[in-house]
């Protein structure tokens, strides 16, 4: 099953593609206008259209149609699709298409319509996200562009003829060769400001994210960041009936340690045990990568992690590989480092260390509330019996692991 975050980026694939379908029909539709308006006013003008024949139409309409038709169905179906790349490359490649045929009968090398390339080189920029796909089109642009007009410089294929044009041109090898080149060095120049363009936009926004989600202390997701994936998580879990477990994080003692030590050294400490439970939790180092487990500050000095498709047993395991992880880090020279007085430095100073209450969807809640009531309890009976444990909901603690110094 798609995890949270795949999901979400599936969510904005297809908001991008919906952008470039309704772009899509505005370019239908001027491209429409500037075929009928022009076609009206030389049925009354006088003159000469002598070249223009019933091919010059009749071709353009029907590919004009056949991407209207394609465009149709992608508006009415590209919200079903699970795989968005295909779909992209499938519309492009349809364009490409559509664009030389434009091309071809609009002139050749003569047409104006050559710049329709750059409208295609900057759909890809916006709906792809490797820009080694954007110059994949950019590319194809130029070898269609390149290979119309060697077909119909050696005649392989006929050229059209046009009004207002010096049709010479199309016979005429230093011209197209020189065409040729201006639309390629554009059309590779258009997709490199694209990318470029479109990956600054997109990592600003990625930041600016950060921001929002993120706790500026821990670098942990926020309060907020955590009730939104928590519910996000539980829905998805009913939905693939799948199995979440959440972690209930508290670190013992820390009112004391903060008196002692002061805040700026809690706060430190606090750091300690944040990098310890990401260097513990699962992580996805795919293109583009994401967090699987997901740690927030839930307040003060509680800390939770949501683990998705993870049983009450297999919660427990990472829970206790999360608590001997957070002891080890937070051991006397962890702490010491954590004192910002030098004089308080030579001091002995004991380590830190969490309890962790676990519970997991639909083990023990299938709701957001519940489970964080669930984890939450299970929590205060580890500090009840000791601290420095795991306790999984509704059962026994866990027995405290004997300190390897100490054996």
């Amino acid at each position: 099953a798609p995890t949270s975050v795949e999901l979400e980026m599936l969510k904005e694939g297809r908001e991008r593609v919906g952008l470039v379908i309704r772009a899509r029909w505005i370019v239908l539709g001027i491209l429409a206008a500037y075929g009928i308006i022009p076609f009206i006013y030389f049925q009354h003008s006088s003159a000469d259209i002598s070249e223009v024949t019933s091919l010059h139409c009749v071709i353009p309409i029907i590919a004009w149609c056949v991407v209207a038709v394609y465009n149709s169905f992608f508006h009415f179906s590209y919200q079903r699709f699970e795989n968005i790349r295909p779909l992209n490359q499938i519309q492009l490649l349809l364009d490409l298409f559509f664009v030389t045929v434009v091309i071809h009968f609009s002139g050749g090398a003569v047409s104006w319509f050559w710049a329709m390339y750059m409208v295609l080189t900057l759909e890809a920029s916006l709906i792809l996200e490797k820009g080694s796909d954007t110059f994949a089109i950019a590319l194809g642009g130029i070898l269609a562009y390149g290979g119309l007009l060697m077909l119909e410089y050696y005649g392989l294929i006929r050229s059209v003829k046009m009004p207002f044009e010096n049709n010479l041109l199309q016979q005429t090898l230093a011209y197209e060769v020189i065409k040729w080149a201006w639309v390629s060095v554009t059309n590779l120049c258009l997709a490199f400001i694209g990318v470029f363009m479109m990956k600054t936009i997109r990592d600003r926004e990625e930041h600016l994210r950060q921001l929002v989600i993120k706790d500026s202390l821990t670098s942990l997701y926020n309060r907020r960041y955590f009730f939104y994936r928590l519910t996000s998580e539980i829905q998805r879990a009913k939905r693939y009936k799948r199995n979440l477990s959440l972690l209930i994080i508290d670190v013992d003692d820390f009112k004391k340690y903060n008196d002692r030590y002061g805040h700026l050294a809690g706060d430190v400490a606090l750091r300690v045990i944040s990098e310890a439970i990401l260097s513990g939790i699962r992580r996805s180092d795919g293109k583009p990568s994401y967090d699987v487990d997901i740690a927030c500050r839930y307040g003060g000095e509680e800390l939770a992690v949501i683990l998705p498709e993870t049983d009450f047993a297999q919660g427990a395991v990472a829970a206790e590989r999360l608590r001997g992880n957070i002891e080890t880090k937070c051991d006397v020279a962890a702490a010491r480092k954590a004192i910002i007085d030098s004089d308080e430095a030579q001091r002995e100073v004991p380590g830190l260390t969490v309890s962790i209450g676990v519970a997991s969807y639909p083990a023990h809640a299938t709701d957001t509330e519940g489970l964080i009531n669930a984890a939450d309890r299970a929590m205060y009976v580890a500090k009840d019996a000791g601290k420095n444990r795991v306790v999984v909901s509704d059962s026994q603690p866990a027995p405290l692991r004997p300190d390897p110094q100490l054996t």
